[in-house]
């Protein structure tokens, strides 16, 4: 009796097969969630600067670890002074957060001492000081913006 073999067949699965897209989906979900938990960078709080006859000036929001500041209807500083902006924590001493950008809008950095300054709800002023900012490391010029920053 002579033996009949069959070939076998061989079924090729789809490339997109059901198990092969969950995987792929459920990566990418994944993947995005990690993406938006790293690179979330929430507001802390802000406030509006105003300026002594209580005009908005500037608008300041608090990140993490830095400030930004958009111009409303700023001023530009003198050509021999700087607008330094001040944490005035209650009983303590003023804490520069720093010299606002020339232009009025930009970034600035925080290092831990000034983020500790404003993590809770804080004075802040602006003064007008000698070019490069204060260097007696606390205001000396006069107020020209001041504002309260609240936490979200």
């Amino acid at each position: 009796m002579s033996a009949t073999r069959h070939p076998i067949i061989e079924q090729k699965l789809p490339f997109w097969s059901r198990t092969r897209v969950f995987i792929g989906v459920s990566v990418a979900i994944v993947a995005g969630l990690i993406g938006a938990f790293y690179t979330q960078d929430n507001v802390k709080s802000a406030t509006t600067l105003v300026t002594t006859t209580q005009q908005p000036a500037a608008q300041l929001r608090v990140h993490k670890d830095y400030l930004e500041v958009e111009p409303i209807a700023t001023a530009a500083p003198e050509p021999d002074r700087s607008l330094e902006l001040w944490a005035m924590p209650e009983g303590k001493a003023p804490v520069s957060l720093g010299l606002l950008p020339e232009d009025g809008k930009g970034i600035i950095g925080l290092n831990p001492r000034q983020q500790d300054s404003i993590r809770h709800p804080v004075e802040v002023m602006v003064s007008s000081e000698v070019k490069g900012g204060s260097v007696s490391k606390q205001p000396t010029g006069p107020t020209v913006y001041q504002g309260a920053l609240a936490n979200r």
